[in-house]
């Protein structure tokens, strides 16, 4: 068995093993107005030099930073620390230990030479012996105990690994990409979209950190260059609100409403700060369109295709950005997760980016899971026979660009409307 989770995430140990209070989590308010302490103690982008991770709100380091500034007896307990997929691993096995993907999103780990970084742990004011040791994907975690193998209800007598996947879920997808070809872009769309490409080095150079890109661990060594953009979020909050109103939040019919709405007839920009928590996500919308000039909508049919036509944008403004940066190109874009679904949407991304797309498979996060356990296992040698693994066991649907004339004129329209 292996576990993935989404990184930032973590819990502390005392000397017994036992929590040290509740698990953190990226939205814990602690680690507000800590990006702006860190800049003040490494420069600005002091922490993405060091590391090769981005700057973003919620990564560990600034967690960390805001429990020593509000809690500090809470680290003076902690004798180990865990990502909360290592934790549950931990609670399987009595092992700990920790994973590279997941290691990485701390913002505390070297990702060139792959180690903790001696400088942020003294900032921190914390032991390096915190850590436990740092197993590469693929690796054996531990076995399960015979505590927990009665609990589960399998046999005792029969040592079963548990195996260190891809911990961080976007790592895990971006290795179900159906793929023969090493260069490619994916798309993994969720909450969040994590757009990216996988590399042999990290790239850290000053054009990287302004286009807020980052440096995270791939599977078995690998890097992951993406951009975090927010994704279905602004769905799913929106659908919350009209749930309230009683509205209705059937993911049909909200697609057939959105065909009928007028083609670009409001644009938003997706990573504004307006969208990141707001109470009521359809005020957040008015409230954007009115700073920029925009009427109000009044359909649920166009708050929902402006949110997919402005993610559409946002990726193909993505997808010149990595192709900059790489200098390398691409034909086609591999979108992968729940939103491959909607096939409005996948003809968007097509459209916007003038790319084909291949839209699957949906569950990505599963399968590259289990992709990785089948290499660790020594079932499959390498990533070139997961195409053709996928390709057999997937429907993997092609979307072709049309009106791309129309899309990139309204793209230019785009960027002016996000810029005022």
């Amino acid at each position: 068995m292996a576990l993935t989770r989404g990184g930032v995430d973590f819990v502390f140990l005392d000397s017994e093993g036992e929590l040290v209070g509740n698990a953190y989590h990226y939205r814990d308010s602690q680690a507000a107005g800590m990006m702006e302490h860190a800049a003040k103690d490494f420069g600005r982008g002091g922490l993405f030099q060091m590391t090769g991770v981005q700057d973003m709100w919620y990564n560990t380091v600034f967690q960390l930073m805001g429990i020593a500034a509000r809690n500090p007896g809470r680290l003076q307990q902690a004798k180990c620390f865990l990502m909360i997929a290592d934790m549950i691993s931990y609670l399987l096995t009595g092992d700990k230990n920790l994973e590279y993907t997941g290691v990485s999103t701390t913002q505390m780990y070297d990702i060139r030479h792959k180690r903790w970084k001696d400088s942020i742990l003294r900032r921190l004011d914390v032991e390096k012996s915190l850590f436990p040791e740092v197993l590469m994907t693929g690796s054996i975690k531990g076995y399960l105990s015979p505590q927990a193998a009665n609990l589960i209800g399998v046999r005792t007598d029969v040592r079963i690994p548990v195996i260190a996947a891809a911990q961080h879920d976007s790592a895990c997808a971006a290795y179900a990409v159906p793929s023969e070809d090493e260069n490619y872009i994916f798309i993994n769309s969720g909450t969040w979209s994590v757009i990216g490409s996988i590399l042999d080095e990290p790239v850290i150079t000053e054009e990287v950190y302004e286009k807020n890109f980052s440096n995270e661990g791939a599977a078995f060594g690998k890097i992951k260059l993406v951009k975090s953009i927010m994704g279905m979020w602004l769905i799913q909050e929106l659908r919350r609100v009209w749930e309230k109103q009683g509205k209705n939040c059937e993911y049909d019919y909200l697609l057939r409403e959105a065909e009928q709405a007028p083609a670009f007839s409001h644009m938003i920009d997706v990573e504004d700060e307006l969208f990141v928590a707001p109470d009521n996500m359809e005020d957040a919308i008015h409230q954007y369109c009115e700073k920029t000039g925009q009427g109000r909508m009044h359909t649920q049919g166009e708050f929902y295709r402006t949110v997919v036509e402005s993610l559409a944008f946002q990726y193909r403004k993505a997808v010149e950005d990595i192709e900059g940066i790489t200098g390398k190109t691409t034909d086609v874009l591999y979108f992968l997760g729940g939103a491959v679904k909607d096939q409005m949407f996948c003809q968007f991304i097509a459209d916007a980016s003038g790319k084909t797309v291949s839209a699957g498979p949906i569950e990505a996060t599963a399968v590259g899971n289990a992709l990785i356990q089948l290499r660790a296992l020594g079932v499959v040698e390498n990533e070139r026979e997961n195409a053709e693994i996928l390709g057999r066991s997937f429907e993997i649907k092609r979307y072709s660009p049309q009106d791309t004339k129309v899309w990139t004129r309204m793209y230019e329209k785009y960027q002016n409307v996000i810029m005022k």
